[in-house]
């Protein structure tokens, strides 16, 4: 008997890879991985031109197409010009010239309309290629990733409050005295302290002295106080 034993043990990477059907995956055959599903894109595809056509199509990933191959197939073309002239579905004509540009255009912004609409949000793609089906017609097509709506900018409501109409607490300093708490002594309940009001007083805002300012009593009683300098500085010495 040989001493030779085997011991298994887990692997140190995982080796599993999703799978999803090519209609449903984010790669089918594009050849290059694309971000995003584009089932719910080729279903939308699919029911758009199964309506244009009027019979039943298929619509699978292709592969990119030629840079100059056209957008839609000469073949799709002809077909809907078959459809739209009253012909058979089954036997399409091979359209040409003007005719070709004007039913491939419509085959085209179909396709964009559906790409507008359920266009993977996630997807980075330029363009997504599709292979369209038709009975025995077979073409291929290209869309392009569709272009982001503008933001229109939001329009600011007329009538709003001006800086100035801001309400902003603000505490004007009157007088300011270094005394002795000896010379108040003894203190009682009604005494009255002296104070020297200054021409220009400081205007302050929480921690900061802002500003120089003069207080002008008016009849009822209540004072305003106009600004004569402006002049950021720190209560305390540190900003």
């Amino acid at each position: 008997m040989s001493d030779l034993r085997i011991r298994s043990e887990a692997a140190s990477e995982r080796w599993v890879e999703a799978f999803l059907p090519p209609q449903v995956g984010a790669t089918g055959r594009q050849g290059d991985e694309v971000e995003g599903d584009f089932g719910p894109f080729l279903t939308a595809c699919t029911r758009a031109l199964g309506a244009l056509f009027g019979a039943a199509v298929e619509v699978l990933p292709a592969r990119p197409r030629d840079p100059a191959a056209p957008r839609v197939a000469a073949e799709l073309a002809g077909l809907l010009a078959s459809v739209r002239m009253g012909g058979d579905a089954t036997r399409p004509s091979l359209a040409s010239g003007v005719a070709q540009v004007r039913y491939a255009r419509i085959i085209a912004d179909t396709l964009d309309a559906c790409a507008a609409r359920v266009w993977p949000a996630v997807s980075t793609a330029a363009g997504y290629d599709l292979d369209i089906s038709c009975g025995a017609l077979n073409g291929h097509a290209h869309v392009p990733a569709p272009t982001p709506l503008a933001v229109a900018p939001v329009a600011v409501a007329a009538g709003g409050p001006r800086p100035g109409d801001l309400p902003l607490r603000l505490r004007v300093e009157l007088a300011s005295d270094m005394v002795l708490v000896s010379s108040l002594l003894p203190l009682r309940a009604g005494c009255v302290l002296p104070i020297s009001p200054r021409p220009e007083m400081p205007l302050i805002v929480g921690d900061h002295r802002i500003g120089r300012v003069t207080v002008v009593p008016h009849a009822n009683g209540s004072q305003q106080a106009s600004i004569v300098a402006i002049g950021v500085e720190h209560l305390g010495g540190r900003p």
